[in-house]
């Protein structure tokens, strides 16, 4: 791959703090009406002491398995929402988008989703592991990450 075509370390970071706050802000508004309904149902939590609040505690632990659902998702969907991203024809995230970034295969070409998922687990579970992980780039000539060098993917300026 040609050096000057490649990415760069900072141009990624940006990237993924963007996409950091992108999902981060989407993720606030999903939780707002879970927050909201919990907070409300939690006020009468102290008053249930009778069988006539069975039903608000039947809320309460209905309020208990939505945020648990919306916790898993939460871990998911950085996972699903780069792989789809990665391997859809924009080849990049909303994050790669912004800095004129793309993900690519050894000759350029657009990674398959399969690739993209592989990259997309290898990235957080590597990066949940051990933060040291994403300092790789800066010590690898053609800038690649781990999850980079397992799939054979680069980052690269886009056109």
């Amino acid at each position: 791959m040609d050096k000057s075509q490649l990415a760069g370390f900072g141009n990624r970071l940006v990237a993924q703090i963007i996409d950091g706050i992108i999902l981060g802000i989407a993720f606030s508004l999903l939780m707002i009406p879970f927050g909201g309904m919990a907070t409300l149902i939690g006020m009468n939590a102290d008053n249930i002491s009778d069988s006539s609040d069975e039903a608000a505690a039947a809320l309460i632990g209905l309020a208990g398995l939505s945020v648990l659902g919306i916790v898993l998702f939460s871990l998911i969907a950085p996972f699903i929402y780069e792989a789809f991203m990665i391997s859809s024809a924009k080849q990049a995230t909303v994050g790669k988008i912004i800095m004129k970034i793309k993900v690519v295969g050894p000759a350029g070409e657009r990674l398959t989703f399969g690739q993209a998922v592989g990259r997309s687990l290898i990235k957080y579970i590597s990066s949940h592991l051990c933060i040291l992980l994403w300092l790789w780039p800066l010590f690898n000539p053609e800038e690649q990450a781990l999850h980079d060098l397992v799939i054979k993917s680069y980052v690269v300026k886009s056109a």
